[in-house]
């Protein structure tokens, strides 16, 4: 009898461990972030029940914010910001289920507005 034999208690054990791993894994709350070669974050976010949660942002390899938003249960939700690698904000757009609903927002890259479309629903609208 040994260590690897038919009755073992190890195998419960193992068996044990792998379930409390996937337990965790593929539920519950938890904070993602990538990082790139220099060490700079790439994206930091949560997740609930394998999906993003909350604010998201990503970021461009000088340190500067890329992207933010939220998310509720994986899908886009309220204002989401996109900047330039100076930082500066070059669009702006509301999400509700997934969907643009509110103003979507230009800017371009030295702050100046550009243009402001409304949407419902994904689809543009005149005012």
């Amino acid at each position: 009898m040994g260590i690897f034999s038919y009755n073992s208690k190890h195998k419960f054990i193992i068996g044990i461990l792998i379930m409390g791993y996937s337990a965790y894994h593929f539920s519950g709350k938890r904070l993602s972030n990538n990082y790139y070669e220099t060490g700079k974050p790439s994206q930091s976010g949560n997740f609930k029940e394998g999906k993003n949660h909350g604010l998201w942002v990503w970021y461009y390899p000088n340190g500067k914010k890329k992207m933010e938003g939220n998310f509720d249960m994986g899908e886009r939700e309220g204002k989401w910001t996109t900047f330039n690698e100076k930082g500066i904000k070059i669009s702006e757009s509301y999400y509700k289920d997934d969907q643009l609903n509110g103003n979507f927002s230009k800017w371009d890259d030295y702050g100046n507005f550009l243009s402001s479309t409304f949407y419902i629903n994904d689809k543009p609208v005149a005012k």
